[in-house]
């Protein structure tokens, strides 16, 4: 099994984690995590993983519970490449609605 991990700075304060497996080109697991910086802090916003044995998308709030979503993908290659363009696409708009959250305490 090959395991392939790399980060992607969308800007100064948030960052994209990825990491994910491969068995004879097949995506067996994976993990793609928006982060983003408040203060001197680096917080996980949006999460998409095969733990659990299915994949999903959780949103982090601050103050709840983490809300988990199934993906309605046909495999572990399709959910990988659509969670990381997912998160390239809108993570400004994931930021935003943790910070309104923070906001909202």
């Amino acid at each position: 099994m090959r395991q392939v991990k790399f980060q992607r700075y969308l800007d100064a304060k948030n960052i994209l984690r990825v990491r994910f497996e491969l068995e004879h080109g097949e995506v067996f697991s994976f993990s793609v995590q928006l982060e983003c910086q408040f203060l001197d802090k680096w917080i996980p916003v949006v999460r998409y993983d095969t733990a659990h044995k299915f994949a999903h998308c959780d949103r982090l709030h601050p103050y709840e519970e983490i809300t988990k979503t199934e993906m309605t993908t046909r495999d572990y290659n399709e959910a990988l490449n659509f969670a990381i363009n997912d998160l390239i696409k809108n993570w400004d708009k994931y930021r935003q609605r943790y910070e309104e959250w923070v906001k909202r305490k």
